[in-house]
């Protein structure tokens, strides 16, 4: 019997492995601990690899891990070690060209994470509970940008948030200082 490619999370780390954002659609991780210690190993596994041009695959605890890197962030998606090593590339491909088209190909943690509604509405269009909905990187991005677009914000809530981006604006650059 034929089932529905799942995927178990989604992961996006920085290059030091912590996170900035990442979504678990599956139990095999109950608690933080879990989740901590298997990104940790994860990113310990991959970082020594070359995956800034193409996606890479491997095999880690029984499961498929594709993934990718730009910049100072790493994206990784995962599956069960059933799992079509395709569909899960082509699921990485899809966050990864998205996060590139709302970011304005600006890809690097600093914008991730002034930007980083953006990112997680992202992983919202891309899967549900594990169900793949989307791969599309313009439909993903499109969707998320309208979201963001459509008027439910209040003018009081865009004018926090103008100021928020301003405050970290002005707090990334004293720290560059």
């Amino acid at each position: 019997m034929e089932t529905c490619p799942l995927i178990k999370n989604i992961l996006l780390l920085d290059s030091e492995g912590k996170r900035v954002a990442v979504k678990y659609y599956s139990d095999d991780w109950s608690t933080l601990s879990a989740k901590l210690a298997f990104e940790k190993s994860v990113f310990t596994k991959t970082q020594k690899t070359n995956a800034r041009t193409e996606a890479e695959v491997t095999l880690f605890d029984n499961y498929i891990i594709v993934y990718k890197f730009i910049q100072d962030l790493h994206f990784f998606v995962t599956g069960g070690d059933d799992e079509n090593e395709l569909i899960l590339a082509t699921v990485l491909q899809g966050f990864f060209d998205a996060v590139g088209l709302l970011l304005r190909n600006n890809v690097d943690k600093m914008t991730a994470l002034e930007n980083l509604d953006l990112i997680l509405l992202c992983l919202d269009e891309i899967v549900d509970g594990g169900i793949i909905l989307e791969t599309e990187a313009s439909v993903i991005a499109g969707k998320v940008a309208s979201q963001g677009t459509d008027g439910s914000s209040s003018l009081s809530e865009q004018t926090i948030t103008q100021a928020l981006a301003t405050a970290r604006e002005h707090f990334a650059r004293s720290l560059l200082k």
